[in-house]
């Protein structure tokens, strides 16, 4: 066997979906090239597995996980609708740090970070994507290890595991056989590098042209609302409001606190105690979104879309998105004209 699934109740529909469907494709582009075709498992604590949004999948239980030690044990997004958690929080409830704590106490979030201690004991490598991450880190196997994981967890990881370095600008990371994605959606980039580790870059570049997936080497793009990690303050999403609505006429941090009827002093110690950063940051963060926004998906020059958030040249939003999003605006300008270009695919060959 190749790649053991570990597959937790109330884990990620998409992730493991996923997760099936690119080692499938995978398999299938493997026989197509005259090779041996991939081999995997599906494990968890049931045989049919609840996951989100009402979908199961069968699986093999835990205990029949038996000299696997060579296989790649992949632990996707376990996601945050056990049945346990409150199904009726919203977006930000369910980031709160007290949710995500409720989670990793359950029976089986215990039961899948000791199968991928004993898994990395063994010597096997390790891979999990999104929330699936901080199994591993449970685990105690990230412990002065660079990881990422989902942008919106990164605080969570770092403040609970202060020996994981945490970088969530990176899609993906390999760090001494312990690999670890991003957001939910990185388990595809997940499972293209894994089947390269495993199976050879033929394999994973030939279903990564079925599947059309661009390269994505960073979330950095998407992680505007790291502030919603605050528990009970609205203060940042009102700043970031008030922004957001000014814009390209950005009011200085004593005049955004007279418009929230908050001090200068309190204004900017809430926005660090719910974000970890500056309101002058926040009103970067703003910036790029929008920035982003125009570059990928509108036809205005480089100039107008400095002067619509706020800056008088593009030098300085040059600036801003190598240092937010590790690329320059004519980059991003180019990847969203490419999209809006791409044409549907006309043929499906004998590998799908």
């Amino acid at each position: 066997m190749q790649f053991a699934i570990a597959v937790p109740k109330g884990a990620l529909a998409a992730s493991v979906g996923a997760t099936l469907d690119v080692l499938t494709v995978a398999s299938r582009c493997a026989r197509a090239l005259g090779k041996p075709p991939l081999t995997w498992g599906v494990y968890s604590t049931q045989r049919q597995v609840a996951l989100s949004a009402g979908m199961t999948v069968p699986a093999q239980p835990l205990e029949e996980m038996r000299n696997v030690s060579n296989a790649i044990l992949v632990i996707p997004g376990i996601g945050l609708d056990h049945p346990e958690l409150n199904a009726e929080a919203d977006i930000v409830d369910r980031f709160r740090d007290s949710n995500i704590w409720h989670r990793l106490l359950l029976a089986d979030a215990h039961a899948f970070a000791k199968l991928a201690s004993a898994h990395h004991d063994a010597g096997g490598a390790v891979a999990a994507s999104c929330s699936g991450v901080l199994l591993l880190a449970q685990a105690g196997i990230l412990d002065s290890r660079t990881v990422t994981t989902h942008w919106r967890l990164g605080g969570f990881l770092q403040k609970y595991f202060p020996k994981v370095k945490v970088d969530t600008r990176q899609m993906l990371v390999d760090d001494k056989n312990v690999i670890s994605a991003g957001a939910a959606m990185a388990q595809m980039d997940l499972m293209l590098y894994l089947i390269r580790k495993q199976a050879g870059r033929e394999i994973a570049d030939m279903a990564m042209k079925y599947f059309l997936i661009d390269c994505r080497p960073t979330q950095a793009r998407y992680r505007v609302w790291d502030h919603l990690r605050s528990d009970d303050d609205d203060v940042t999403s009102r700043f970031e409001t008030l922004i957001e609505t000014s814009l390209p006429d950005v009011p200085s941090i004593g005049e955004a606190a007279r418009l929230l009827n908050l001090t200068h002093r309190t204004l900017a110690r809430r926005i660090v105690k719910a974000t970890g950063a500056s309101p002058q940051a926040l009103i970067h963060t703003v910036r790029m979104r929008h920035a982003h926004r125009l570059l990928a998906t509108g036809s205005l020059s480089l100039d107008e879309i400095a002067y619509r958030v706020g800056y008088a040249n593009v030098s300085s939003l040059r600036k801003l998105t190598l240092k937010m999003e590790q690329t320059t605006p004519a980059s991003i300008k180019r990847s969203g004209r490419a999209t809006d270009q791409r044409k549907p695919v006309s043929e499906i060959t004998e590998c799908l």
